[in-house]
């Protein structure tokens, strides 16, 4: 109800919310949101990540001096917060649904040898409670209840959760309905798989360790000496950003930093 919203929300659906209608943006943000389990609306989130922006503009303008430069990148850096901390909610929920993956299927693969259909598996899944699994797979059955094919329903969730193994095993699924068998020894088959290439996973995680330790001392070691270097030296590193050559310079080494971290992540990065 309306009485229930707290004063943020007012002023968001108030304000924020026409604006993102007239942008256009609201209905992508309200998905991504969703993904990754947040509850707050659109208009909330953009509301509390502004606010984050502008406390930290007036935090660099006191710091600085230069409110123009502060403005920017407390706008920046607070968009850059916000997106980057909707790609970390989103990738721990789809993370921790792959995770649930296995034993999801094996709990409907026990079931199936229990006489269940495959929805009453899934249902049954579903009054476990278990998150994101649950909820997710809740969603895929209401859609199968208004006349999605239940196939169908599991593929949109395995777009929705980019989840290769959710899609083969609705291959599987699909197979094993055209031609026949035993639908919970199919699953238990494809719960070994996954099972086996998760523990390949982790085997390759731990020998990239050593790598991906020194990409990150190599991309947080600049930032951490010149961060102190401001607070110890101001006077040293004051040119850097109050003339030009010291902000191109600036510009410069956010460049070598990105193009670095890339570069480093590429090297370490080992499909499975």
């Amino acid at each position: 109800p309306a009485s229930a919203d707290g004063p943020v929300a007012r002023f968001a659906s108030r304000w924020v919310a026409p604006l993102l209608k007239f942008r256009d943006v609201g209905p992508g943000l309200a998905e991504r949101l969703d993904l990754a389990g947040i509850r707050s609306k659109p208009a909330e989130w953009v509301l509390v990540g502004g606010g984050g922006g502008a406390a930290l503009a007036v935090a660099l303008t006191v710091l600085f001096g230069n409110a123009l430069v502060a403005i920017v990148a407390g706008g920046l850096v607070g968009w850059l917060a916000m997106r980057f901390a909707l790609n970390f909610l989103i990738k721990r929920r789809r993370t921790g649904f792959a995770t649930q993956l296995p034993d999801v299927l094996q709990f409907v693969a026990g079931s199936l040898r229990s006489g269940f259909s495959l929805a009453q598996g899934l249902d049954a899944v579903v009054r476990e409670g278990n998150q994101p699994a649950a909820g997710e797979i809740s969603r895929a059955l209401a859609a199968s209840r208004v006349g999605v094919d239940l196939e169908d329903a599991l593929d949109t969730l395995a777009d929705r959760m980019e989840s290769a193994d959710l899609r083969w095993t609705v291959i599987a699924i699909r197979i094993q309905r055209e031609v026949g068998g035993n639908l919970a020894e199919v699953l238990g088959n494809t719960v070994a798989t996954m099972r086996d290439r998760a523990s390949l996973l982790r085997h390759v995680k731990g020998l990239s360790a050593e790598g991906r330790l020194s990409a990150y001392i190599l991309v947080a070691l600049p930032l951490g000496v010149g961060g102190w270097l401001f607070l110890t030296s101001r006077s040293y590193v004051r040119p850097l950003y109050s003339t030009v050559p010291g902000i191109g310079m600036l510009v410069f080494f956010v460049v070598l930093i990105v193009v670095g971290s890339l570069w480093m992540r590429k090297t370490v990065k080992v499909e499975v």
